[in-house]
């Protein structure tokens, strides 16, 4: 019993990570620390958004540190930020209570899928999505969503109403892409008002018709932004070095 012991003590801390973001104190969970936790704002795993068709849930509360790490990936191309923000979708992810049902289902009959970016546009959402799916086990289809007509960005509309009708019927679900899944993901990096993410639920109800259960769809955001907070391009500096000092 001590050997098993021993053994199972030394293969646990072998498989301890560093803190993703401070890189120094072994985390508490799959991703950071608990102080890096705390930092970023990670929320309770509770939605955010609750409909008949889809459950919201956003990853972060807005804060100075998920706007550097987020903003920098977005508008600087800092690719070193993309571990950070997947590493926010599965430290939220893993803490799921089990009455959602992704613990029950198969990880290859859960499909993860990004919101596609606009014509012309490199996805940035696609690489942390993928990153996140890959981390349990999920398929993953790049090119499930597909714009049917130009929208706005919504950034530059700053009322409710404005921006649901801009991305109202925009977005389309190619046929039989989701076929054989008991669980569907749609990843985007911020929710506001949450337009964009029940757009994505329209399509996704308009190509399976009824659903049996509300959590059939999950739709999963890094951040939750309030409305006229939002920040453009020239509005974050980055720094050299993000990282935590001790």
């Amino acid at each position: 019993m001590f050997i098993e012991t021993f053994f199972e003590k030394i293969k646990s801390a072998l498989q301890t990570q560093a803190c993703l973001l401070c890189e120094q104190k072994p985390g508490s969970a799959s991703q950071f620390c608990g102080r890096c936790h705390e930092k970023l704002g990670i929320r309770p795993a509770t939605p955010v958004i609750e409909t008949p068709y889809c459950l919201g849930h956003a990853a972060t509360t807005l804060n100075p540190m998920v706007k550097r790490l987020l903003y920098g990936h977005k508008f600087h191309n800092r690719k070193e930020h993309i571990g950070h923000l997947a590493g926010m979708l599965i430290q939220y992810w893993e803490a799921l209570p089990p009455y959602y049902g992704f613990t029950s289902v198969h990880p290859e009959n859960v499909l993860v899928m990004p919101i596609p970016p606009h014509e012309g546009n490199v996805s940035l959402i696609d690489q942390f999505a993928s990153r996140f799916a890959r981390h349990f086990g999920y398929d993953y289809r790049h090119d499930a969503l597909a714009w049917m007509r130009e929208v706005r960005p919504q950034h530059r509309i700053h009322d409710k109403q404005g921006r649901f009708s801009n991305i109202g019927q925009s977005l389309h679900l190619k046929s039989g892409i989701i076929s054989g899944y008991e669980r569907v993901i749609i990843v985007d990096d911020i929710t506001t008002t949450g337009a964009t993410l029940l757009e994505a639920s329209r399509a996704f109800h308009n190509e399976v018709g009824n659903m049996s259960r509300q959590n059939d769809l999950s739709c999963l955001a890094v951040t939750k932004v309030p409305l006229g907070e939002q920040f453009r391009s020239g509005e974050t500096e980055e720094e050299p070095d993000i990282r935590l000092k001790r």
